[in-house]
């Protein structure tokens, strides 16, 4: 997809690491991702994790209780990588000048890309920690920060809606927007018109469908 203007300046942020320890452990987070990107949880291995980072076996005991103990602490760093993009993103000031498809435009952009740099280890990580139901509720609770961010966005736009009821109306965009994501990018799910076609054309359609629902304002007018 080309570059959007809205959300080239977003990254998939890290906190900054001070101390050889904290360097270490992101060292070894680092390598479970890529090798959770390639084989899975159950196929890697703490010594797979310890090649890859250049580091031995011992290293990763030395930070690590277990292999499970690191994948809970990779699940804790994506969750608040993903909290920390979800604030910038937030920023109204971000999104000054932007209309409505502007801002749906760079939730679906954003979306599809982290899902393609971090969507399998997620995945994995996910189904490791899935006895730890606390993790999936905090995980949720950030989705909702996202979605009261985004119609917050929307409604201080809200002269652009032609709907009756537009805050109501923006909600359920929203939602729908995100029924389409998992549609699209949940592997269990079988919706072909969804996941067959290229993901710039997946986000014209569900940009078209939404704008249509809402009766959105011609680009230029107002």
């Amino acid at each position: 997809m080309a570059e959007n203007r809205w959300t080239s300046e977003l990254h998939w942020r890290r906190a900054g690491q001070q101390t050889r320890s904290e360097r270490t452990q992101a060292a070894l987070m680092d390598a479970a991702e890529e090798l959770l990107m390639e084989k899975g949880a159950e196929a890697t291995s703490i010594a797979d994790i310890a090649r890859r980072a250049g580091f031995s076996v011992g290293s990763v005991y030395h930070h690590f209780r277990d292999k499970r103990a690191l994948l809970l602490a990779l699940f804790n760093r994506m969750t608040e990588s993903y909290a920390a993009l979800t604030r910038q993103a937030s920023d109204p000031a971000m999104w000054e000048g932007a209309r409505i498809r502007d801002l749906f435009r760079g939730y679906l952009e954003v979306t599809l890309s982290l899902s393609r740099d971090h969507g399998a280890a997620k995945a994995a990580v996910s189904a490791a920690v899935a006895d730890q139901p606390e993790l999936a509720v905090h995980y949720a609770e950030i989705q909702g920060e996202t979605r009261r961010a985004l119609l917050g966005l929307v409604l201080a736009r809200r002269d652009e809606i032609g709907h009756a009821a537009p805050e109501a109306a923006a909600g359920f965009a929203i939602d729908q927007l995100a029924a389409m994501l998992r549609a699209r990018l949940d592997p269990v799910q079988k919706v072909s018109a969804l996941r067959d076609m290229d993901d710039a054309a997946f986000v014209d359609e569900a940009l078209q469908m939404v704008s249509d629902y809402l009766r959105l304002a011609p680009a230029g007018a107002g």
